[in-house]
């Protein structure tokens, strides 16, 4: 599969996700907690760390971009068809694990130490900003992805129901699209095929079209007569 057939199968929502996925890696490495303020930078241009990345600020952010990471993996994978779940599963799979970044991101983002001083202050930095905006669009779009393969936020048991053998998933039954064709199936099953029948059956003999009248002179009639 070339990259062309895996952007059309990711689609708009895919694409977004996987997108989201790579900027909320390189937004990683970046500052995310730290100091900020005029004073930060005199700090930092002697050598003191003023600011650590998502990778140190704590369980909260690291998971956060994790789940995000994982969410894009399963959104690739999925449209390469090499996931054992049905596509339902697939968005399902993607909407609740950006759903959860969003959520663990927003508890790490309010619970950060915070203090200020004389032109310093230490909290979140842009880093936490921007992993927020961007977790907050992937759950977005993993939800219209879900939404788009069938999931309905009402019916979550369906689902599970479905699980690896649902409805368009790896050996499970036909989807929306319709039956499958089995070449060694028969076209009818549990009933006879057609059987043509004469035009024409009384009691046991086949009637003339013509009852009462003769046929026309000098022309064989359309039926012979017993």
């Amino acid at each position: 599969m070339d990259f062309k057939q895996l952007q059309a199968r990711l689609g708009r929502n895919g694409q977004v996700i996987v997108a989201g996925g790579i900027l909320m890696l390189i937004d990683s490495f970046f500052g995310w907690y730290g100091l900020s303020g005029g004073d930060s930078s005199q700090l930092k241009a002697m050598g003191v760390q003023t600011s650590v990345s998502g990778w140190s600020a704590g369980f909260g952010a690291w998971f956060s971009v994790l789940l995000i990471l994982a969410v894009a993996a399963v959104a690739v994978l999925g449209a390469m068809g090499r996931l054992p779940f049905a596509p339902l599963m697939v968005g399902f799979l993607e909407a609740a694990g950006s759903v959860l970044a969003v959520i663990v991101l927003l508890l790490r983002w309010m619970t950060y130490p915070s203090a200020s001083g004389v032109g310093v202050s230490v909290g979140a930095l842009w880093g936490t900003y921007v992993g927020v905006v961007l977790a907050v669009i992937v759950a977005v779009f993993a939800y219209l992805d879900f939404t788009a393969k069938g999931g309905d936020i009402k019916n979550l048991p369906a689902v599970f129901q479905g699980g690896a053998g649902g409805p368009g998933g790896p050996g499970g039954p036909a989807g929306p699209s319709g039956p499958t064709f089995d070449p060694n199936q028969p076209p009818y099953q549990g009933q006879q095929p057609y059987q043509a029948q004469p035009p024409y059956q009384g009691q046991g003999q086949q009637q003339p079209p013509y009852q009462g009248q003769q046929p026309y002179q000098g022309q064989q009639p359309p039926y012979n007569q017993q």
